[in-house]
């Protein structure tokens, strides 16, 4: 009953693996091509059609969808689960068929007299042998299978983790040169205006050359931080398509993003809130621990291959055998040929009991390097630990001094923009020279800038903090 119990357990594990491995969805076509410009529209992997605002979250649900690294990690985790059922196979009985045929012919003679026969034999059979028992060695390759598989579906996760983490911040480079082509225009704007009225001004006397020369190489140099924008909002985008697994590389101009990344962060919880969620939840931790069970039970098996093996064995076959003589005497002339025919079955059963007494030491050393590899396995494990409390101290950090820093970004902003406009006032009015103009429009830039920066690291911080607990 068992043993029916247990066929039926692993025929269902190998349909139900082939059921799934059928539904895994095929890379894009356009992967076949050797010529980017041959792919089809329909051969590419898009983003889904109708699609006109990319937010973080659909961007972080395409990459899972569609990103090929992350993608490779369920074949990993059906290797795994294939190597854990396949161990149920021990526990089966090896059924072998043969099939075998002979054909003899003999000529001889002596002085006198002499024979020859022929003879044609067949011989089908059927041997069925099991496992008994092997000292508990299979059970134990069974559970460090079953442990490895678990660990491998957790760096399925891990991948998973990482994945997230490496979309935000690839998006949140999108915003950030977003916002620097936004700091560009605009000071290609201010510095446009400022050179129409000087012209002007110029044109009646009113104005110097040098401050018109300054105007425009001030625009000129807002319009050459414009080209370097735009640059860099392409390959941020180029670097998020290839996360996203889009096989044209960019996203469509047409696809918008939000205006602008929030400014205003959220306030943590006590740092020990995180550190709990970390150590209970990051996949890379617990990978290492059924690494670590995994190891045990393979250093267990090696322990237990030091004890006795029990085989049973039974065998069925059948032989056919057909002989034609002909015996003859030279002298007389005469023969006298035969026929026989012999028909038998065979049936054989047999129990063999094996205990290696020696082996040159190579089951101890076996052992001892299992144990070495368990060993290994624990300060691993530990190595980790405390990778994973670093990484949330640090992020946890990080997003606490991100906070603080758009805040103090936000009133130095605002104190600069009013500082700005009271220099342009005084400068309408003359009692200002051109000189505090370009160095406060300078300072309001780069107020702009360390703001769009500060904001993004915070987000970024928030990313990793999440990353850190595997909280997304």
């Amino acid at each position: 009953m068992k043993t029916q119990v247990l066929s039926a357990t692993v025929v269902s594990a190998i349909l139900l693996a082939a059921l799934t491995a059928c539904n895994v969805a095929k890379p894009p076509a356009a992967i076949s091509k050797d010529k980017f410009t041959e792919v089809t529209a329909e051969e590419h992997q898009k983003l889904p059609s109708g699609l006109k605002l990319l937010t973080l979250d659909e961007a972080q649900t395409i990459a899972i969808q569609n990103n090929p690294s992350f993608k490779s990690r369920y074949f990993a985790v059906s290797q795994a689960r294939a190597q854990y059922y396949r161990r149920f196979s021990f526990y089966l009985p090896t059924v072998t068929a043969s099939y075998a045929l002979s054909s003899t012919n003999y000529r001889g003679y002596t002085e006198d007299a002499g024979s020859s026969y022929k003879s044609f034999t067949s011989s089908p059979s059927m041997t069925a042998s099991l496992l008994v028992f092997d000292s508990f060695q299979r059970e134990m390759n069974l559970l460090a299978a079953r442990h490895n598989w678990k660990a491998t579906e957790q760096i399925e996760q891990d991948a998973r983790r990482l994945l997230l983490q490496n979309v935000a911040y690839a998006y949140n480079n999108v915003m950030l040169a977003k916002a620097r082509k936004n700091i560009a225009l605009e000071d290609m704007r201010y510095n446009r205006q400022l050179l129409k009225e000087t012209e002007l001004k110029y044109g009646v006397g009113a104005s110097t050359l040098s401050d018109v020369l300054n105007f425009k190489v001030n625009y000129n140099n807002a319009e050459s931080n414009l080209y370097s924008a735009n640059y860099s909002l392409a390959s941020s985008k180029y670097a998020l398509a290839a996360l996203m697994g889009l096989t044209e590389g960019t996203i469509p101009d047409d696809v918008e993003f939000p205006e602008e990344l929030a400014v205003d962060g959220e306030m943590l919880a006590d740092e020990n809130v995180y550190l709990d969620a970390a150590l209970a939840n990051r996949p890379d931790l617990k990978s290492l621990r059924e690494s670590l069970e995994a190891a045990k039970f393979s250093y267990y098996s090696s322990i237990a291959a030091f004890g006795p093996t029990v085989t049973t064995s039974l065998s069925l076959g059948y032989t056919n055998s057909a002989r034609h003589s002909s015996p003859y005497h030279y002298k007389t002339y005469t023969s006298h040929p035969g026929i026989r025919r012999d028909r038998y079955s065979t049936f054989n059963s047999n129990i063999n009991v094996s205990w290696e007494l020696f082996s040159g030491g190579a089951t101890f050393f076996n052992m001892r390097a299992s144990q070495a590899a368990m060993e290994q396995a624990e300060y691993t494990l530990a190595d980790q630990w405390i990778t994973v409390i670093n990484d949330v101290r640090t992020a946890y950090e990080n997003y606490i001094v991100s906070l603080k820093t758009v805040k103090l970004y936000q009133k130095n902003l605002e104190a600069v923009r009013k500082m700005r406009d009271l220099v342009d006032d005084e400068y309408e009015a003359g009692n200002c020279a051109i000189t505090r103009v370009n160095e406060v429009q300078r300072e309001f830039v780069n107020a702009e800038n360390s703001l769009a920066q500060a904001v993004v690291s915070m987000h970024n911080a928030k990313a990793q903090i999440l990353a850190a607990t595997n909280a997304n």
